[in-house]
């Protein structure tokens, strides 16, 4: 939910309204010192209280330029992908969600993504950040458009105990959220969460699968990892903050 308003840089209007702040992005672009620069003067212009941006992890110009320009990383972001090739399995414990779901999965959510840039950048209300997971699985599940389809992990009666969403185009599934309520880790949740997503991209004519993830996140990875996703990039998200700005 983005307005456009240059070629290097957009305002956020989704999450300054949600933050209550005036947040910019930089987009993917060359960056080099004059992007820097650029970026500052444009954020004056526009009052922003603060900017993201998501650099290569290889690009150690680009890097070292961001932190002497006043960009600190607040996140490693590691891509994973999926090769569906083999035979996809389906799980009964897994069922799609449904608007009764949304009383837990909306409080699942708030409590599951603490990992989140949101979090670990220390200016964002934690409420906020609850706030943002939980509108997102919520719109997840309400909106077909948002998400293709969400997929409930259920434990004995049929109680749920953790969720998946999913989007499928261009022949590519991508994952957008899982968790798994911390009662039921170990029982395999998890993976099984994560073969009702194969099965439904392989339905969608997918032939691969994505899912990004925090570098901190060793737990999520080793899960990918054992479902057979591989790294495919690792890039840094970088924040900028106006002096005196954010929560603190």
């Amino acid at each position: 939910m983005e307005s456009n308003d240059n070629s290097s840089f957009r305002i956020l209007e989704w999450d300054s309204a949600h933050f209550g702040l005036r947040i910019g992005r930089v987009l993917p672009a060359k960056a080099d010192a004059q992007l820097f620069k650029d970026a500052s003067t444009w954020a004056d212009q526009r009052a922003l209280d603060c900017m993201y941006l998501l650099l290569d992890s290889r690009d150690t110009l680009a890097i070292r330029l961001a932190g002497d320009n006043g960009w600190r990383i607040v996140d490693v972001r590691v891509t994973l992908g999926l090769e569906l090739t083999r035979p996809i399995e389906s799980h009964s414990s897994i069922r799609r969600a449904n608007a009764q779901d949304l009383p837990y999965l909306t409080q699942l959510a708030k409590d599951s993504h603490k990992d989140s840039r949101f979090y670990s950048d220390g200016n964002f209300a934690p409420a906020a950040c609850d706030e943002l997971f939980s509108i997102w699985i919520a719109k997840s599940v309400q909106d077909p458009d948002f998400a293709g389809a969400v997929f409930v992990a259920e434990r004995k009666g049929a109680k749920p105990a953790g969720y998946i969403t999913c989007a499928a185009a261009r022949g590519t599934g991508t994952i957008g959220l899982i968790a798994v309520d911390p009662a039921a880790r170990g029982e395999g949740l998890g993976r099984n969460l994560l073969a009702a997503a194969a099965f439904w991209f392989s339905e969608q004519g997918a032939k691969r699968a994505t899912v990004v993830t925090q570098g901190c996140n060793i737990a999520a990875l080793r899960m990918y990892e054992r479902y057979g996703f591989r790294s495919e990039s690792v890039q840094f998200w970088f924040h900028w903050w106006r002096t005196g700005k954010g929560r603190f």
